[in-house]
């Protein structure tokens, strides 16, 4: 980006906002409609075993994946993951932390779907949204989680009760008014009489929840010369279904949180640490998501250099459903790894809320690249989770929006052109270091005559997806619909199209409508 007109956009607008230091950090994930997802998978009533164990897979590998985080409860389609109190994880930048947890747990979910479903098509992407809280001290750690546990036991004992008076004939408005009003002795009376259930015979997983962390463990390593065992100790990740709520799972595992807060737990007065941020009114809204580690997950997968265009069309079909799934989004832009999305000035998607509108664009783009791998690359196994970052920013004027694409585009040209003599010099015979020799303090022009001049190349007929990059919008497409006996009639239809074109001023005039004004820039 040096010496662009465009760096403003950067300099002026983008701003990391950072966790505050000497707090535990919380990453709640939640599963965006998932009353719907549940019932287009059937899952069974009022709870499915298999798609809990399938959430505790994807909070292990979260664990093994993540070391900073120390404790995880979950319960239904939602987790909490407590980061140790002095982790600096991506220096504590709030959009990169929440982007990034909520983007490896889907992908995670997608690829362990088939070890607990075998016999089960993923009919739509699963995807997830979240948000960041922050506690000052342990002890309204153990609160948070006493809140989280209170909270699995009353909605699975409603639920419990709710299920079973289906089941028995009644109807699901007629059910809930059963349960009107009453309390949690009333509900164990009603299991017990009508239904001889006695609920606190019900699986743990279901009354308590999940709790994750890692153990010590004694394991036998070889033995002496005397066959006496030599052990050591190791952390293993551990899955169990206990109490949370009193203090003896505390005083058990006092390394998980290193000490034990002996106060009375009060665990609704966290309620008032969960903040939520809103999007600034009248301000156009951008989602940047990059791929986390590409550069190994490139190699891992022999990734064509320096472009690999079914790479590339894997992201713009993936940012394409995002863009359906979102139609608030009238604009993306993307290159490499990265997609860049436009949201419409006035849009109320999550009443404004930040973490979620970041989150859930975050979790939906890496759930449909994990879901449409294998229709991409049906020769390439999926050997690495691929996972995503996001930050979200906002722009006052279409103008700076405008700015803001041709600022990426403008890197990708640069960065794309670099690459291309890079690649081009290392696959005649340069080694890396003598190639970024060749290139360093080039211009532009002497990078064209490189090219030209070493391999007879003219950089201006590589692909227009590779110079370019892709832009995803919604064109007016007009289109002849016969009503009855009457004539034909005119009708729009918008699907997302991708095109590799220069985003100037003539772009924008020749579609208006993508930005209310972006045609007078």
């Amino acid at each position: 980006m040096a010496n662009s007109k465009y760096e403003y956009v950067k300099r002026e607008f983008e701003s990391d906002r950072s966790l505050p230091a000497s707090n535990w950090i919380v990453v709640r994930i939640d599963g965006c409609h998932f009353h719907r997802f549940s019932e287009t998978h059937d899952f069974e009533k009022p709870n499915d075993e298999s798609a809990l164990r399938l959430m505790n897979a994807c909070a292990t590998s979260m664990l093994e994946k993540f070391r900073d985080m120390v404790f995880a409860y979950g319960v239904s389609d939602e987790y909490s993951f407590v980061f140790r109190e002095g982790t600096e994880f991506y220096q504590r930048r709030e959009s990169k932390i929440l982007s990034l947890c909520v983007s490896f747990f889907t992908s995670v979910y997608v690829m362990k779907w088939k070890d607990f479903f075998p016999s089960k098509e993923l009919k739509e992407p699963p995807y997830f949204d979240g948000r960041v809280v922050c506690y000052p001290n342990l002890k309204t750690i153990r609160d948070y989680m006493a809140w989280r546990q209170v909270d699995c036991h009353i909605n699975n004992q409603y639920n419990t009760c709710f299920w079973m008076l289906v089941k028995s004939g009644r109807t699901e408005k007629e059910a809930q008014q059963t349960l009107k009003g009453t309390f949690s002795k009333d509900k164990n009376e009603l299991l017990l009489q009508q239904f001889q259930i006695n609920y606190d015979d019900e699986p743990a997983i279901f009354r308590k929840g999940s709790c994750v962390y890692r153990a010590k463990v004694e394991t036998k390593v070889k033995s002496d010369d005397y066959g006496n065992p030599i052990t050591r100790t190791q952390s293993v990740t551990t899955v169990a279904n206990v109490d949370i709520i009193g203090p003896q799972f505390w005083e058990k595992h006092q390394d998980i949180l290193h000490e034990v807060a002996t106060e009375k737990c009060k665990y609704e007065l966290v309620k008032k640490f969960d903040t939520i941020h809103r999007l600034p009114h009248c301000n156009w809204t951008i989602v940047r998501i990059n791929a986390c580690q590409f550069d190994q997950f490139s190699v891992i997968h022999t990734l064509d250099k320096p472009n690999d265009e079914t790479a590339l069309r894997l992201m713009n079909a993936s940012a394409s459903l995002v863009m359906e799934r979102f139609p608030d989004i009238i604009f993306g832009y993307g290159f490499n790894n990265e997609y860049s999305f436009v949201f419409q000035e006035k849009t109320e998607l999550f009443q404004r809320e930040e973490s979620l509108i970041l989150s859930s664009c975050s979790s939906y783009f890496t759930s449909v690249y994990v879901t449409m791998w294998k229709e991409f690359f049906p020769k390439k196994e999926l050997l690495r989770l691929p996972h995503f970052e996001a930050e979200i920013l906002c722009y006052p004027k279409p103008k700076i929006i405008c700015d803001y694409l041709s600022w990426r585009q403008a890197e990708c040209h640069r960065s794309n052109q670099y690459n291309t003599c890079f690649w081009m010099l290392v696959k005649s015979g340069k080694d890396k270091k003598e190639a970024h020799e060749i290139l360093k303090g080039t211009l532009p022009k002497d990078k064209n005559e490189l090219l030209f001049q070493r391999f007879q190349m003219n950089y201006n007929n590589e692909p227009a997806m590779f110079r370019k990059g892709s832009c995803a919008y919604r064109p007016k497409v007009e289109e002849f619909t016969k009503v009855g006996d009457s004539e034909n009639v005119t009708r729009e239809r918008r699907d997302v199209t991708v095109a590799h074109v220069d985003m100037k001023p003539g772009f924008w005039r020749k579609h208006p409508y993508i930005f209310n004004q972006c045609h007078s820039v």
